[in-house]
């Protein structure tokens, strides 16, 4: 866990940048979610599988680390927790 410690970006421009592809990869899961809601037959158990990859992948190497270095700027020790999968 420390190699992704040393791995985290330490710029703020950087961290802007973790969090736009978090947007972004938010935006694709609600798009998912919102074809499924209007067709339930739009989304195989494969889809839904790689909804749930999409997500988790956002969270623990996306998310977690720009959620790291802000909370190293601000002097916060930040609150771990992995993703629970099936």
């Amino acid at each position: 866990m420390a190699d992704k410690q040393d791995d985290a970006p330490t710029d703020p421009q950087d961290v802007l940048r973790l969090l736009e592809d978090v947007r972004s990869r938010l935006r694709t899961a609600i798009w998912a979610l919102h074809g499924m809601h209007q067709d339930m037959s739009s989304l195989s158990v494969d889809d839904l599988a790689d909804l749930e990859h999409l997500l988790t992948e956002t969270v623990e190497q996306v998310l977690a680390p720009a959620y790291d270095v802000v909370s190293q700027m601000i002097g916060t020790s930040p609150a771990g927790g992995a993703v629970t999968t099936h």
